[in-house]
């Protein structure tokens, strides 16, 4: 099963997957490919179910990553609606939920991750994960005129824009003392605070709420908030497949070396799974953001591309990027700007006459910048995360 016959297969269908598939077939490799994933359909636009999920067109031709033309044309095999359930790396093999087992020279894992569920969060209340997810969340909204969201993250502040822009009431529970903490320097969750209470959102900052379900939310001081109720606290990395392959893994992701080969052989690890050296501390870091899957899988192709050539596997060295549009101001993140540092803001976060801000935030630490937030100035950011590259090259000499 493990000859020449046995190709790449790759387990999850979302944009780290589907772009080392993609990959491989670009830089040469004709080997069989095969994709499994759990959703049914072919490989989608996760980003357009939260960017303006009010409005989105959400038709399969229209979120689709690729024409299904193109994964045919290239010779790619897709398995949705289907899920790995065992790996025998001795055999190089996986044996998938319709009883299928695939042999494979190299194994790419993207599994993704988990939306996080406490216990206080009942069974009815939605995450936004899927097509289907997305559907549901938006005829809800549409049908009581209000939303609760229950986490002021990245995700949940995109989908209170997009709400609030319709018209409808909302309000974002969240439980520390800032919007977007773990991404951004206070500076710029004080500018996201008030951009959204200027559209009416009412924002309420260390709420710790007790019980949760699809209409109502209490909080633990016993206010009871009513709504469409949608949870976006965040995700874990869905490493069990990782783990039962005999690769390090844990809450913290699939621990991978700089080139994103796992400690088994022959097993990769991509996407918001994968805990990658930081070029600075050469500690484990998980990046959750799309434009960081796509940027590793095509990384982890070319590396299971060099290693089925034996050559030398070219070093991912991450400079993590993001992007939020909110209420028509566009917010780009690269680095890692949230935590302790030097915090410079060139511009104004204020309204500008034309009613958009426009400002660079610059976050350095001892050894140089290290991480950036733009808004109102998306060319800007390419170059700020070209000197971040700088930066970190240079430290990690």
């Amino acid at each position: 099963m493990t000859g020449t016959d046995a190709g790449v297969v790759i387990v999850g269908s979302g944009v780290a997957g589907a772009t080392a598939a993609q990959t491989l077939r670009a830089d040469g490799y004709d080997g069989p490919v095969t994709v499994v994933g759990a959703e049914p359909g072919l490989p989608f636009r996760r980003t357009a179910l939260s960017k303006d999920l009010l409005a989105a067109d959400l038709s399969p031709e229209r979120i689709a990553l690729q024409k299904p033309a193109f994964w045919a044309e290239k010779d790619i095999e897709i398995r949705g609606g289907t899920t790995v359930v065992d790996v025998d790396p001795a055999a190089r093999s996986v044996r998938l939920s319709d009883g299928t087992a695939l042999g494979y020279r190299a194994l790419i894992l993207a599994t993704g991750g988990q939306p996080i569920r406490p216990d206080w969060l009942a069974d009815d209340v939605p995450a936004l994960r899927t097509v289907a997810d997305a559907e549901r969340i938006r005829g809800a909204i549409v049908e009581s005129g209000s939303l609760v969201v229950i986490g002021g993250g990245l995700i949940g502040l995109e989908l209170a824009a997009s709400a609030a822009a319709a018209g409808h009431r909302v309000t974002v529970l969240e439980a520390g003392d800032r919007p977007m903490s773990r991404v951004v320097p206070p500076v710029l969750s004080g500018f996201l605070a008030d951009l959204h209470a200027a559209h009416g959102v009412d924002l309420r900052l260390r709420s710790a709420v007790v019980r949760a379900t699809a209409g109502e939310v209490e909080l633990a001081d016993g206010t009871v908030v009513h709504g469409t109720v949608i949870a976006a606290l965040g995700m874990t990395p869905d490493v069990a497949l990782a783990a039962a392959a005999g690769a390090e893994a844990g809450r913290g992701g699939v621990v991978v070396d700089p080139s994103l080969r796992t400690g088994v052989a022959g097993v990769y690890a991509a996407g918001d799974l994968a805990a990658v050296p930081d070029p600075r501390s050469g500690e484990p870091m998980r990046c959750e953001h799309w434009f960081g899957a796509l940027d590793q899988g095509a990384a982890v192709a070319r590396t299971v591309l060099a290693d089925l050539a034996g050559t030398p596997a070219p070093v991912f060295a991450e400079v993590p990027r993001a992007w939020t549009m909110q209420y028509g101001v566009n917010v780009q993140l690269v680095g890692r700007p949230a935590g302790e540092g030097e915090v410079a803001v060139d511009g104004d976060l204020a309204p500008a006459a034309d009613g958009r801000p426009s400002a660079t935030v610059r976050v350095s630490g001892p050894e140089g910048l290290r991480g950036a937030v733009t808004v109102g100035r998306a060319a800007a950011a390419r170059e700020l995360r070209a000197e971040i590259a700088a930066v970190a090259a240079g430290a990690a000499v």
